[in-house]
């Protein structure tokens, strides 16, 4: 599946449990403008990204990052965790509160380019 921006910012309201009706009055747009934003119909203005990314609590560049991580990635992140004998119980408790942390914001994606260094770093 090609990851667009338009499915992003649909992705990312929805993880926010906002309609389009909802955020359209936040922004003090119309709905239709969002829709077309969701649709790839139409591009926002600097400043409605701004106002946008302050809403869902990221970067910009959080916002427009496309960067998909696959199913598999996810399982082999996480075997890799989960296997690992050098983390103490109550350290993996805190790097999974961390992560729930980073998935409210929407940063995972911070995360796993931290990863990957780390993993081309030890290789």
């Amino acid at each position: 599946m090609d990851y667009s921006i338009a499915e992003k910012l649909k992705e990312l309201r929805k993880s926010k449990k906002v309609t389009q009706e909802q955020l359209a009055e936040k922004l003090n747009i119309s709905r239709s403008k969002v829709s077309s934003w969701e649709t790839n119909k139409r591009d926002m203005s600097i400043t409605e990204a701004i106002k946008l990314a302050k809403i869902y609590e990221v970067s910009l560049d959080n916002l427009f990052e496309i960067n998909e991580i696959t199913k598999e990635e996810y399982i082999k992140i996480s075997n890799k965790f989960i296997k690992c004998k050098n983390i103490s119980l109550d350290e993996k408790v805190k790097i999974i509160e961390l992560l729930r942390d980073m998935l409210k914001k929407n940063s995972i994606d911070e995360f796993y380019e931290t990863y990957k260094m780390i993993q081309n770093a030890t290789k």
